[in-house]
């Protein structure tokens, strides 16, 4: 049914297991999750009330500047989506999470991937909610899958972050580099510089739309970086999803 657009290729257990190699034996790395905001931006078409928050989230005047953000913005994401070693993709039969699936809204068409000059089967992709499982984004399943390696945490709430103890959690030096809101599109070549400042080999990523960051990472400075997205916000305490509601099915990120 959804043959013409990108679905996963791989499955979680498979995706946990290639990543588990990756940081038992330090080999540079780069998983980037696309969810419905980037695609629409790929697409650079959405809905009013969307481009009026992005536009007011990272600086661009709205309506005037929208395409301008559309550029912007479709450039970052587009690199990351091309360059990554593992890609995240809405599953259709997605069992993480409950939604009404439609390709237009959660993935890209293979004739669009074949206009930017590449072939759709070279993709490995696995589900975007990987982040979201027990066995990749809960505590316990980070913990095992780090297996005692350090890990720098990029997010937007490292205040909150560094409140829950996430050392002794997850058996693992953690340090945190803070991504302070005002850190655009435009204005990200000193926070980017300052990735030479970590000193672990692995990086988790909760930085939204900025997904270009992961392939930084891993070609400028030999880490392995993982996107986590919202998953950080769930391990702050901050429910940004109605799926981290207690009772709901990622309620087992939220660390309180």
């Amino acid at each position: 049914m959804y043959n013409n657009y990108l679905t996963p290729t791989i499955t979680n257990s498979s995706a946990i297991s290639i990543i588990s190699n990756k940081i038992k034996n330090n080999i540079p790395y780069a998983f980037t999750r696309f969810g419905d905001g980037e695609i629409y931006i790929l697409k650079q078409k959405s809905y009013p009330e969307f481009e009026q928050l992005v536009c007011k989230q990272w600086g661009y005047a709205y309506p005037s500047e929208i395409s301008t953000f559309y550029k912007d913005a479709s450039k970052i994401i587009k690199s990351a989506l091309l360059q990554s070693d593992l890609i995240g993709i809405m599953d259709p039969n997605c069992n993480i999470v409950r939604i009404n699936y439609s390709p237009d809204i959660w993935s890209l068409s293979h004739n669009l991937i074949k206009q930017w000059g590449h072939q759709p089967e070279n993709f490995s992709i696995c589900d975007h909610m990987l982040s979201r499982s027990i066995e990749f984004g809960s505590i316990q399943g980070m913990r095992k899958l780090l297996n005692g390696k350090s890990v720098n945490i990029i997010s937007m709430h490292t205040d909150l972050l560094k409140q829950k103890n996430l050392s002794e959690k997850l058996n693992a030096d953690v340090t945190f580099t803070h991504h302070d809101k005002t850190v655009n599109l435009n204005n990200r070549t000193e926070f980017i510089n300052s990735f030479k400042n970590i000193k672990s080999d692995v990086v988790l990523l909760g930085v939204a739309i900025q997904k270009d960051y992961g392939v930084i990472l891993r070609d400028e400075y030999g880490k392995i970086a993982i996107d986590m997205g919202a998953t950080l916000d769930a391990w702050a305490g901050i429910i940004s999803r109605p799926w981290f509601n207690q009772g709901n099915l990622q309620d087992h990120l939220v660390i309180k």
